[in-house]
């Protein structure tokens, strides 16, 4: 049982007596080796220092764009006198132009940004072979920024760079320059031209280097058609990323293409959902004097015709076989393109292909002073992931070796793409389904470890492997493809559950039930049972469905408990390239989450769904500190909201705080009191459904969604609920390696615990003593190797040191962990960094 004794609660009847903090001073372990939870923010450097080095690979091409991604201490960007914090250096040492954008930021929105992103154009360095690795200094000098004008629109695109080439100028001129068709059954064409003025623009970007605009626009139709073969009110939504460039003949253009309609405005129709939307093609046409290029020429891109100066290529060409295309309503896909003249069509390839000019901030210290490089791997500077955890050196996998894999993995993936080709087992089971080639199987809960990382990325970080980046656009390009839950608001927007709220007699409820996709069967309030039929009717009547009709429908979104397999590339994406798409799709699954796991209720008679957060709360309140049913699921929504909160404007993040403060007061309150325990499950998974339970790969999640949460959304700025969710992390990781979890004489903890009788009302087993016989079942070492490094973080108890020496098959940490390589790194990443640390060889 936990009893207070003054300064600490003490966990007794296991293996471990441990003290906890509950609030107040803070937590004190059995030692105090270690700084709680991982040392101070790196201080700032002098003017002129460098900061760090970016390193990339050496392309063909004379200039290029560098871009990369640093992380920064707190206060660093953005300057209160509005000007740029940093300069990269040419190859020769050359001050160059420089901008800096923001990745991402700390809690407290006054501390600025904890990653920002740099970005000139440079030189290669005519001594080094086309394809080396080169490095470009960084240094904390500040700078003039060209300050973006007050309303985002087209103009930027123009205003932003310097030296912009005439001839994208001119192309910026042109309001239809960029046009994007799609082609419904009957052959009638729905448009959108992003440069017209007429769509909702965001700034993504906005220097003299780049310039970035998301510019959001329904697809209407170019001649509304009455009657049988008529038109639809609208096609598809589309977020068009326009990028332009100082010096380059290039236009960037990422795509998002969704059938994901929300129909929240009822003044509108060009929100109303489609439900199935049959199409027989999708066009990009631009003016001749540029090319299309797209990062995976895929089977179906590419085919184009030259008609009075305007080319036009299919993003999607037809089937050959005169049958039509199909996506479901919340399908989505995107596409990364350049547009370039013949000049520069090499460099876009380049760009593209290879991942040109993308840079990575390195491990390393300075050798004029000696002063760490802010990097990932610099614990003052260790802002990665929503943990924000340090990360390990490779130095014993060597960055050539990595390099090397990764060219594999890229190789491998781009081959399937371009090819159309798959496996047949996973993860690549199927080809291409049309304009679709989606990732993994088609069950969106398939069991298993594969892919369900706690980190990711850090192979392509510690070798600065851009063909790793470009590999993980890959995939996060076909996981989109099957992760049919977009849900977008006129605007363009991810539709927020706040704005679905009523007013009932029981209180404010959102009148639907939601979990990964909303359940119609129960209610329709998005207008999906009204779209319109005739075309699907036509579709279906004629024999018309494509050949992959049948294989594309039975691939259902991954679940939440699987949830990681989708964010884990977007989080790669945005961390280390600050990819616009990337950090939008976080943005919209977290939204999406929110509609599944919210405090309201789902009627007006105030019931609520049985796996949502209101009846998790009701829950807690009734029956208080006995554990509650919070998993994987719940945690991993919550993983991918603190890492969209990251990177979100500070509107978002106004909006999305209470949210998090509702997790952090019903994760205290429904703890286990005694046992430290969070999970209480009831399902026939565990134990046949006799006990309620708590699962170790569960457990581990969920620890890592707490180091998460606290360190993205609380730590340094809200103190009450940054201790409270220390503790609540603390008492878990202590029920982690307590005897109720780890039997005594097992080299692992169990794989399911039994924590209590299946009512509730009789409380929790608060020892293994007090267990049933039976009460655990198997052992489980795959997940839960970082929470051992949060735990001796926190608490500077070297028990878990000890323990996690044990799971490690005894001996040295250090050396059990660095001989398995690269061997379940996502999972390790942690602990490795707190050993390598700990060794002084980090």
């Amino acid at each position: 049982m936990k009893v207070w004794k003054g300064c600490c609660w003490l966990l007794l009847g296991g293996s471990l007596a441990a003290c906890v903090g509950r609030g107040g001073d803070g937590i004190t372990g059995t030692t105090s080796s270690s700084g709680e939870d991982g040392g101070a923010p790196a201080a700032p450097l002098a003017t002129g220092a460098v900061v760090t080095e970016l390193e990339t690979r050496s392309p063909s091409e004379a200039t290029f764009v560098l871009r990369g991604t640093i992380p920064v201490p707190p206060g660093i960007y953005p300057r209160s006198d509005g000007l740029g914090a940093f300069t990269i250096h040419d190859f020769d040492g050359t001050p160059l132009e420089t901008q800096t954008e923001i990745v991402g930021r700390y809690p407290n929105d006054a501390d600025g940004a904890d990653v920002v992103e740099v970005l000139a154009r440079v030189r290669r360095n005519p001594t080094y072979a086309q394809g080396s690795q080169v490095r470009y200094e960084v240094r904390n000098t500040p700078r003039p920024a060209r300050t973006a004008p007050g309303t985002a629109g087209v103009q930027d695109l123009s205003q932003g760079p310097e030296a912009l080439a005439p001839i994208v100028q001119g192309f910026l001129a042109d309001p239809l320059a960029i046009e994007i068709t799609a082609y419904d059954c009957f052959g009638n064409a729905y448009v959108v031209h992003p440069l017209d003025g007429t769509g909702v623009a965001r700034r993504m970007r906005y220097g003299t280097v780049q310039t970035e605009l998301c510019v959001y626009q329904t697809m209407v139709p170019v001649q509304p058609v009455a009657g049988a073969q008529g038109t639809l009110p609208h096609s598809f939504g589309v977020h068009a990323y326009v990028s332009t460039f100082t010096g380059d003949e290039i236009v960037g253009l990422d795509l998002r293409l969704h059938d994901g309609h929300s129909g929240l405005d009822p003044g509108s129709a060009l929100d109303d959902p489609l439900d199935t939307l049959y199409f027989q093609r999708i066009d990009v046409t631009v003016p001749d004097a540029f090319t299309v290029e797209q990062d995976f020429a895929d089977p179906l891109f590419g085919a184009t015709t030259i008609v009075n100066g305007r080319r036009t290529v299919s993003l999607v060409e037809p089937n050959a076989d005169g049958t039509m295309h199909v996506m479901r309503w919340q399908g989505q896909m995107h596409r990364r393109l350049f547009l370039a003249s013949a000049a520069d069509r090499v460099k876009a390839l380049s760009y593209l292909e290879d991942g040109t000019g993308l840079g990575f901030c390195v491990r390393g210290t300075d050798p004029s002073d000696g002063h760490a490089y802010w990097s990932w791997w610099n614990r003052g500077t260790a802002r990665y992931f929503p943990q924000r955890y340090q990360l390990p050196s490779l130095d014993h996998v060597g960055a050539a070796n990595l390099r090397s894999t990764l060219r594999g993995t890229y190789d491998w993936i781009r081959d399937h793409l371009v090819n159309g080709t798959g496996d047949g087992t996973y993860p690549i089971v199927v080809g291409n389904l049309g304009w679709s080639h989606p990732y993994g199987v088609a069950y969106g809960g398939m069991t298993g470890g594969s892919e369900i990382h706690i980190s990711d990325g850090i192979e392509s970080a510690e070798s600065a492997s851009t063909h790793g980046l470009v590999a993980v656009r890959a995939t996060h390009r076909m996981q989109t493809d099957r992760q049919r839950t977009a849900l977008y608001d006129l605007d363009g927007e991810p539709t927020a559950v706040e704005e679905w709220v009523l007013n009932g007699p029981n209180g404010p409820y959102v009148p639907f039930e939601h979990y990964v996709l909303p359940n119609l069967a129960l209610s329709d309030p998005f207008g999906v049972s009204s779209a319109p039929q005739f075309q699907i009717q036509y579709v279906e009547g004629t024999g018309r469905e494509p050949a992959y009709y049948a294989t594309y429908m039975s691939y259902d979104p991954y679940d939440y408990q699987h949830f990681v397999r989708y964010t884990r590339s977007a989080k790669v994406l945005a961390w280390l390239s600050n990819d616009s798409l990337a950090k939008d799709d976080l943005r919209m699954q977290a939204e999406t989450f929110h509609l599944s796991y919210h405090t309201y209720a789902n009627n007006s008679g105030g019931g609520a769904q049985a796996n949502g957060m209101k009846a998790a709360m009701d829950f807690v309140s009734a029956v208080p500190g006995v554990g509650l049913p919070f998993g994987r699921g719940e945690a991993w929504g919550f993983d991918c909201a603190a890492a969209a909160f990251s990177s979100a404007d500070v509107a978002w993040r106004a909006k999305t705080r209470p949210w998090f403060e509702d997790l952090a007061e019903l994760v205290s309150d429904g703890q286990g009191a005694c046992n430290g325990f969070l999970q209480a499950t009831v399902t026939p998974k565990f134990f046949s459904g006799m006990y309620r339970g708590r699962q170790e790969i569960e457990q581990a999640i969920s620890e890592n969604m707490l180091q998460g949460v606290r360190e993205s959304v609380f730590r340094g700025n809200d103190a009450a609920r940054s201790d409270l969710v220390r503790d609540v992390l603390a008492d878990s990781l202590y029920a982690f390696v307590s005897s109720m979890a780890w039997p005594s004489g097992q080299s692992a903890p169990a794989s399911l615990t039994a924590v209590g009788p299946l009512d509730p009302t009789l409380g929790v087993w608060c020892s293994f003593s007090k267990m049933p016989s039976g009460g655990w079942t198997g052992l489980e070492n795959y997940q839960n190797w970082s929470s051992f490094a949060y735990a001796y973080e926190i608490t500077g108890d070297s028990f878990f040191l000890t323990k996690a020496t044990q799971e490690s098959g005894g001996g040295v940490l250090l050396s059990n962990l660095e001989q398995d390589g690269t061997n379940n790194l996502p999972n390790r990443a942690a602990l490795l960094a707190l050993a390598q640390r700990l060794s002084g060889k980090l």
